[in-house]
Formats: C-alpha cells, sequence, structure tokens
C-alpha cells in the first residue's frame, strides 16, 4: 500500500521543504536520512509509522511530526491528507527540534497551511526529493 505524498507550497509557489532545506543547511546525511525516512513513511500503513514512533503525534490538531534522528533532530510536520485522507500525506513544514522543543509557532504554522490546501488543493505539489 503505497501511499502518495505532497509538498506545501508558499505563496509564491515555492516548495517550502525544499526551501527548509536550503535556509537551514541541512548535510548530506540530514538530506539521505530524510529522503529515508520519507520513503519508508510511504510505504508503510499510518499506524503502524506511529507504532515504530516513525511518526509522532498529534502535536497540534490534524499535525504529525516525522522523527529523524540525524546529525540534527529533524521534525518535518505533515498531516494525513488532507484532500484523500487514507490515500496521502503532505508535508506542511520542515523543523529542526532542539532541546527536545520544536520552533515557537512552528505548530500553528503547519496547521495554517493545512487549512490552506483544504481550501485550495493547489497549494501543494507532488513531493520532490531531497536532492
Amino acid at each position: 500500500m503505497a501511499l502518495e505524498l505532497w509538498d506545501f507550497l508558499t505563496e509564491r509557489g515555492e516548495n517550502a521543504v525544499l526551501r527548509w532545506v536550503r535556509k537551514d543547511g541541512l548535510t548530506v546525511r540530514d538530506r539521505a536520512m530524510l529522503n529515508q525516512k520519507l520513503d519508508r513513511l510511504c510505504q508503510i500503513d499510518f499506524d503502524l509509522a506511529k507504532n515504530t514512533k516513525l511518526l509522532a503525534g498529534p502535536i497540534h490538531k490534524d499535525i504529525y511530526k516525522l522523527v529523524i534522528h540525524a546529525d540534527v533532530m529533524l521534525r518535518p510536520m505533515l498531516c494525513r491528507g488532507p484532500i484523500s485522507v487514507a490515500a496521502e500525506y503532505t508535508l506542511l513544514l520542515g523543523a529542526v527540534e532542539t532541546g527536545g522543543k520544536l520552533p515557537a509557532g512552528s505548530r500553528e504554522q503547519a496547521a495554517a497551511n493545512r487549512v490552506l490546501v483544504l481550501s485550495d488543493p493547489r497549494r501543494r505539489c507532488r513531493h520532490v526529493r531531497i536532492p
């Protein structure tokens, strides 16, 4: 059961995940781990992803975080759906957890991005593998 993966697009149509990767200067190892965990997420059932602690949450309303231990603690935030809840995930925002805490306001921003996708499905694109 392969699930589809989507990336949130900013107001300017920029891929929010790729922007995060560039802005935070993720290392080659970080990017490889991110790609590997996203591949795994799409291959397994939602309940298994939660039971194996690949996904944590919900951390805020319908928002989950992907748990990736790389050079830094990567915590991309995503939701199931929101267009087809059983068949897809949408990556809403990238974050790095420091001291066990997400950046201030990141949960709320991810939730706001989810609402934008619900109101306009064109605010997302098929997932682009991290270079």
